[in-house]
């Protein structure tokens, strides 16, 4: 399964929180409370998150965070890279591939286009949308609508 590492759900979780009273400068341990997270865990986020320009930080009694920039302006795959890295689905996506069968594979081709598409649809995501039900505004790609199917938990 392609999953996300907790840290980065934590991270937009985190940030669709600051989101949601983007003049309100809030502490970590607040954070914490509120998402019902670790403080340790909130923190360690919130500093990469400084360090990627996402969050800001203020000092003193009052002090905390706020975002950077709108929520409408920061994408999801802003987020997510600032706690993952480039993303890339496999070895044959990065910058730097190191993978033994790149000379030999067939199927890299598709899969740098697989790892195109999943970009380009986190990337029309914005912080913004996270602060409310995604099916109200419907994902395209390429101008072309994307059916998300309900996920059956039952």
């Amino acid at each position: 399964m392609l999953r996300i590492s907790k840290l980065a759900d934590y991270a937009t979780v985190i940030m669709s929180y600051l989101a949601l009273d983007p003049l309100r400068v809030v502490s970590a341990t607040d954070i914490a409370k509120a998402i019902h997270l670790g403080a340790p865990t909130v923190s360690k986020v919130l500093k990469v998150l400084l360090e990627a320009h996402l969050v800001k930080s203020f000092r003193g009694a009052g002090g905390g965070y706020q975002l950077e920039r709108p929520a409408s302006e920061i994408k999801l795959t802003d987020v997510i890279s600032a706690i993952e890295g480039k993303m890339a689905m496999t070895e044959c996506c990065t910058t730097v591939n190191t993978c033994a069968l790149d000379s030999l594979c067939s199927i890299k081709e598709n899969w740098q286009m697989i790892n195109k598409i999943i970009l380009s649809a986190l990337s029309e995501l914005t912080l913004n949308d996270m602060t409310k039900p995604i099916h109200h505004r419907p994902l395209t790609l390429r101008g072309i609508p994307i059916k998300v199917q309900e996920l059956n938990h039952g």
